[in-house]
């Protein structure tokens, strides 16, 4: 059974799915369906019969990679399958509950299913493109149809957390609510009815939105906040954010290994413990500006506490995030305040035109200034950032918060000694992770290459397929390459030579005494010769057709690497021939990328 929204992947589709045994469920999965339109139609709920094989999650290897199996193991994700076209069939839709279902998973089904029918809403109104993907996932959490292009703004900018629902969000809404049932309400009980049904209604929404760990844990802080308020205490702390921490990993423990839980925690703590010190400083008092740096000093508390974990999982820092999160909130909080209105306008059919030229505007003046802000000098600055680095800086701020309970001298050694141990764990840091000369072969199915590094500066690409290096290496660009190199590496795509590497025919040789060959063609088929030429590395990619034993009549290799882009009857073949011959083989299929040193 879909669990998720089928999310289009570029060559596939991609959706999470539960998998129905005779009893309950025993596992959620990954599918990705290949070639294949009509699952681009399924919906959350549909039921299907499918032929695959179930394999565990595995990273690709590449360096800098995403940790996409600990990201999938973190949602509960313990297995993915490959679905080709024709080899699946829908069987039955939900209907509302289903007894092989868990409570909870019955409940997030029926919610996501009603999504699904509040978008339709906005589609019925006539919302199309980039307003629609931006307002759905404003609004609805449903941020599968945002571009890759918009998503680097947003994150290049600093202000990922608008796209996520989260406690921002969340305050808007509440403002409205309150403003609607709780502001007339001045008898007890009236009170008590008005705030219940608050509540019911903020957790009605997180079910709707797919119950993020961001917005859950805006939504548990907001009922111990209605909770004291009803009984007439204080239910904003440090203490109350702990014990919203505490209930949601009693609910699911994988949570805590959640980025996303992880940051919101962090920047409501900032928020607690750094803006009460702010609001005391003495242009905080003024009350022409007070709104103004008031909004600043939230945007910075919270942000002091979020950069060392971003600057550690992400590899970025965005200097003017709290700018962008000033600019974009006024419009962000008027365009949550226009999704009722888009409902009853996808319902009614009424004021559709307006409305919808209304929210287009919005969205895109939003995207218009941060596409300008993510032009300023330095808007992106990338940073490498160890574990250590990150948790040095934590306890940093906490001794820059701890000056209350140490004397003014003791406080001084301590930030003294913090400083200078993060200083020293930096110049560390930084020269571990500097870049060292080797050769990577890239787990790359769009683009099977091989990258040759000597430093930051100087380094070279040989792709199997030259014209896909622009679009296949894209994302390898954007991490290992963005972090790592200074200049963006030589593409060889054929006969090449200098003083660092020579390339003829798919042969290369490098200074430094290693060579291999790219095989991705039969052209070596019709050579023959009486010495056999010692190679490092065989480089077996997607379009050889030949046999290994005839290039053991021209080739002596240490190693075969067999590409991930091989076909299976292709890499099964070649294997045998491997074991045939004697020779050690590579299987990037099973053990990812390879990375070898260059002496």
């Amino acid at each position: 059974m879909l669990a998720d929204v089928p999310e289009d992947a570029g060559r596939s589709v991609r959706v999470a799915a539960m998998v129905l045994g005779e009893g309950r469920t025993s596992g959620r999965i990954q599918l990705y369906f290949y070639g294949d339109s009509m699952a681009k139609h399924l919906q959350v709920g549909d039921e299907l019969l499918f032929e695959g094989i179930i394999s565990r999650p595995r990273n690709r290897g590449n360096p800098e990679e995403f940790d996409f199996a600990a990201h999938l193991a973190v949602k509960g994700i313990s297995g993915s399958a490959s679905v080709p076209e024709g080899k699946w069939r829908k069987t039955d839709e939900y209907d509302g509950w289903d007894d092989r279902l868990p409570f909870m998973s019955n409940l997030l089904v029926g919610a996501l299913r009603g999504r699904e029918h509040l978008l339709d809403l906005y589609r019925k109104a006539g919302l199309r493109g980039e307003p629609m993907a931006l307002f759905s996932a404003l609004t609805l959490g449903e941020d599968s149809a945002l571009s890759p292009e918009l998503e680097d703004v947003y994150a290049g900018v600093g202000v990922t957390h608008v796209l996520a629902l989260s406690g921002m969000h969340l305050t808007y809404l509440v403002a409205m609510l309150h403003f609607v049932l709780l502001r007339y309400c001045r008898q007890r009980v009236m009170r008590w009815v008005g705030g219940i049904l608050v509540l019911g209604m903020i957790w009605g929404y997180t079910f709707l939105a797919g119950i993020p760990p961001s917005l859950v844990r805006a939504a548990v802080t907001y009922s111990f906040m209605q909770a004291g308020a009803l009984l007439g205490r204080s239910g904003f702390s440090i203490n109350s954010l702990a014990v919203s921490a505490l209930l949601m990993l009693c609910l699911n423990p994988l949570w805590l290994y959640d980025v996303g839980f992880q940051l919101s925690f962090l920047a409501m703590a900032g928020i607690l413990l750094i803006y009460p010190r702010c609001s005391e400083l003495p242009f905080m008092q003024n009350r022409r500006w007070a709104w103004l740096f008031d909004s600043l000093a939230v945007s910075l508390a919270a942000s002091a506490f979020t950069v060392p974990l971003v600057a550690c999982c992400f590899g970025t820092f965005a200097p003017y995030s709290a700018l962008g999160t000033l600019l974009v909130s006024p419009i962000s909080a008027v365009l949550v305040y226009c999704m009722p209105v888009m409902w009853l306008v996808g319902w009614t059919g009424i004021g559709t035109t307006v409305c919808v030229k209304g929210v287009e505007w919005l969205v895109l003046l939003q995207n218009g200034c941060l596409r300008w802000m993510a032009d300023w000098p330095f808007a992106v600055m990338n940073t490498d950032w160890s574990p250590l680095l990150m948790a040095s800086c934590y306890v940093g701020l906490a001794v820059c918060l701890s000056a209350s309970y140490f004397s003014r001298a003791t406080w001084l050694k301590l930030l003294f000694s913090t400083t200078l141990w993060i200083v020293c764990v930096g110049i560390a840091d930084a020269w571990s992770k500097r870049t060292r000369s080797g050769v990577v072969f890239y787990y790359n199915t769009r683009c099977p290459a091989v990258h040759v590094i000597y430093s930051s500066s100087a380094s070279y690409l040989f792709p199997a397929l030259p014209d896909s290096v622009q679009g296949g290496m894209a994302y390898i660009a954007d991490s290992f390459w963005r972090r790592k190199l200074s200049a963006p590496p030589v593409v060889v795509s054929g006969n090449y030579r200098d003083a660092r590497v020579s390339a003829t025919n798919g042969l290369v040789e490098c200074a430094g005494g290693m060579s291999f060959l790219v095989l991705c063609d039969d052209r070596w088929e019709r050579l023959k010769s009486n010495v056999r030429a010692d190679v490092d590395y065989l480089y077996v990619c997607r379009g050889f057709k030949g046999s290994l034993p005839h290039l053991a009549r021209l080739f002596h290799p240490r190693h075969v690497v067999l590409d991930a882009s091989l076909w299976k009857s292709d890499r099964e073949r070649c294997l045998q021939e491997c074991r045939d011959l004697g020779w050690n083989c590579y299987d990037m299929r099973q053990e990812g990328a390879l990375k070898v040193a260059l002496n």
